[in-house]
């Protein structure tokens, strides 16, 4: 199989990218309970930052990204009373090796 078949992801890479498409959709949804007249303002703001950042491949720099987007989640539960109690607890690892296909 051709790594450069359309459509072909290494599983490393593709994992990566689903578990940080759950990280921004747990965000959004997050972000859409909050009680605040700023919302829209905010969830624009998190779709800005996320777009803004996709094509990042440098390692320290995507790991760096995804403390602050789960420092964000952490910030918005505890606004909108969605901690852990919520049971919707995700839970994320970056693995340096995933940032580059082989």
């Amino acid at each position: 199989f051709n790594s450069r078949h359309r459509g072909y992801e290494p599983t490393h890479v593709f994992m990566s990218r689903s578990n940080t498409l759950a990280l921004y959709r747990e965000i959004l949804r997050t972000a859409s309970r909050w009680p605040s007249v700023k919302r829209s303002a905010v969830i624009e703001e998190i779709r800005s930052e996320f777009r803004a950042n996709r094509s990042e491949t440098e390692a320290a720099k995507v790991e760096g990204l995804l403390a602050q987007a789960h420092t964000g989640l952490t910030y918005l539960r505890s606004q909108t009373g969605l901690g852990k109690a919520s049971g919707s607890e995700l839970s994320y690892h970056f693995d340096a090796g995933s940032a580059r296909a082989p």
